[in-house]
């Protein structure tokens, strides 16, 4: 029997929500996010999902390929 896996923290949950926010503003697909990141595809939607916490330097990338300072990005931690 497949089990679900485990919500997220709050923290990175915030954070995957912010990720998604500026993605679709961008109208950025998952490849295009990627390719701009430097991250694999899978990396990408993983941490949109919060399914993976993912390291600082990835998430350095993600609000980068955004277009966004790292402090912006997150800052969704604070709250």
């Amino acid at each position: 029997m497949p089990t679900s896996a485990p919500p997220p923290e709050p923290a990175l949950g915030r954070l995957a929500v912010r990720m998604a926010e500026l993605r679709r503003q961008r109208g950025l697909t998952y490849e295009q996010l990627a390719e701009a990141s430097g991250l694999s595809r899978r990396g990408v939607i993983a941490l949109e999902r919060g399914e993976r916490a993912g390291e600082m330097r990835s998430w350095y990338l993600v609000a980068r390929a955004l277009d966004v300072s790292f402090g912006d990005f997150v800052g969704v931690l604070d709250r």
